[in-house]
């Protein structure tokens, strides 16, 4: 077996930035679609994955603070999504049929939710997550931001 030497290693590392092979180029375009993909708002889950989403619990809920009457911080703790804190949930209307993670209780489509916000291609883990309405008592007592 050949060792190549340091300059080889270095040229052929230059010549893959400036001209990058066709494969690298289909690997690159793969990346960006799978990132386009989780963007879409209309995302079509089996009926086996959604399952298992809805059976799915987090370990740890709290509603922090109403923002406004449209949003609200919640802390989410999840061994699957991970941990946010203060995350920003917003209010809208629900797109498919689910499961609240606050109550259980079953969410049609058209009932209002909360949801967390997205921003671009920053996508959280717990994005199809939602939290009815209903279930947070709307406290005046708590500080709106």
């Amino acid at each position: 077996m050949t060792s190549l030497s340091d300059d080889n290693i270095v040229v052929r590392t230059l010549l893959n930035v400036l001209d990058p092979s066709a494969e690298q180029l289909d690997v690159c375009a793969r990346k960006r679609h799978v990132a386009l993909t989780r963007c879409r708002i209309n995302k079509r889950l089996s009926t086996a994955e959604a399952c298992h989403r809805a059976i799915r619990r987090p370990a740890q809920i709290t509603v922090t603070e109403w923002l406004s009457s449209a949003t609200i911080s919640v802390s989410w703790g999840d061994s699957c999504s991970g941990r946010y804190i203060e995350q920003i949930w917003c209010s809208g209307l629900s797109r498919v049929t689910s499961t609240c993670v606050l109550t259980g209780r079953t969410i049609r489509r058209g009932d209002r939710v909360f949801r967390p916000r997205t921003r671009g291609l920053r996508v959280p883990a717990n994005e199809d997550q939602m939290i009815l309405v209903d279930a947070v008592e709307y406290r005046t007592d708590l500080p709106i931001g």
